[in-house]
């Protein structure tokens, strides 16, 4: 299971809260995680967590935190084409991150964007 806004609510907060305590499950959290947030909490793997009703609940689950840089990710790959999402707006920031070819797109909430490929065929 992977966990979106360090589980703070939506299915993902559901989903943990019905397995944490179960040995057999794993909770993957990818990613940076904000201070205060159950996946933070988590990921020093307490005995217990407070689930959304207030009550406890044992955490015998695993957990398991990947970090992941996007900035890393960007150098080594140097993308034809960054699109941003999430309410991320500061395109000059990731140019630092980029060569001068990449194109960035910094989307706004239900804007649509299309993309164009070379269709070229190579033997492999």
């Amino acid at each position: 299971m992977a966990s979106p806004s360090g589980l703070q609510s939506g299915l993902s907060r559901q989903l943990f809260e019905m397995w944490c305590s179960d040995k057999k499950n794993a909770c993957v959290i990818p990613g940076y995680v904000l201070e205060g947030t159950l996946a933070k909490t988590i990921i020093n793997e307490p005995k217990e967590v407070t689930l959304m009703k207030g009550i406890t609940a044992s955490l015998n689950m695993q957990v398991h935190y990947i970090s992941f840089s996007a900035y890393t990710f960007l150098k080594e790959l140097m993308p034809p084409n960054i699109i941003l999402v999430h309410g991320e707006a500061n395109e000059m920031y990731f140019t630092q991150f980029t060569d001068s070819n990449t194109k960035i797109i910094s989307l706004k909430n239900c804007q649509s964007v299309e993309m164009y490929f070379n269709s070229e065929k190579r033997a492999g």
